[in-house]
């Protein structure tokens, strides 16, 4: 089994902390308690709790990022593609949902007052990839529908309480949406 490289165990036991205890009431002290490492390799990789918050939610999205390409590339219509990409968006919330529902706001929050561009780069890249799946089809309702799908998104993100009413709405919302953005009628039920 391949060894886990230090910088990555103290991003995982920041997670923790934050997840657990919320990133106002985590100190450098719970990351270094919980990496089971010294305070001088714990500051080696992450100089502050705010450099440590910046870090967990740069490599979460940056893992989302590359898990979206991928499922992008192997699906196959523009509706797969589309709901391929938002399912990692929404997975992405749901797990931070679950794992931290009382302060999974909270520690997005101090990542992106720390770090504004975090954020912002990786919804450009998911309208990117819907607005390609899309635009094939509908060259000129591409950009506009990857907007209103990733708003649509964002909102079943308010509430995750119950993660498979979420994917539903989701895939049903995906199906709606792309389907007018695409110009084909809903199929009427048999």
């Amino acid at each position: 089994m391949p060894k886990v490289p230090p910088a990555q165990l103290v991003l995982e036991a920041a997670y923790r902390c934050f997840a657990r205890n919320g990133y106002r009431r985590t100190t450098v002290s719970d990351i270094v308690e919980e990496a089971q490492m010294s305070r001088p390799t714990v500051y080696k990789y992450v100089g502050s709790k705010d450099e440590a918050a910046v870090k967990v939610v740069r490599s979460t999205l940056d893992r989302a990022r590359a898990a979206a390409q991928a499922a992008a590339a192997a699906a196959g219509t523009p509706e797969e593609k589309v709901l391929a990409v938002l399912g990692v968006k929404l997975e992405v919330a749901i797990r931070l949902w679950r794992d931290s529902p009382a302060h999974a706001q909270e520690l997005l929050n101090a990542a992106t007052a720390q770090a504004p561009e975090l954020v912002t780069d990786y919804m450009d890249a998911l309208a990117g990839l819907l607005t390609s799946a899309l635009a094939a089809s509908a060259p000129d309702t591409a950009h506009r529908a990857a907007a209103v799908l990733l708003t649509f998104t964002r909102g079943l993100e308010d509430d995750l309480r119950d993660a498979e009413t979420a994917r539903r709405e989701l895939a049903e919302g995906v199906r709606m949406i792309t389907r007018g953005a695409l110009g084909r009628p809903e199929a009427s039920p048999a």
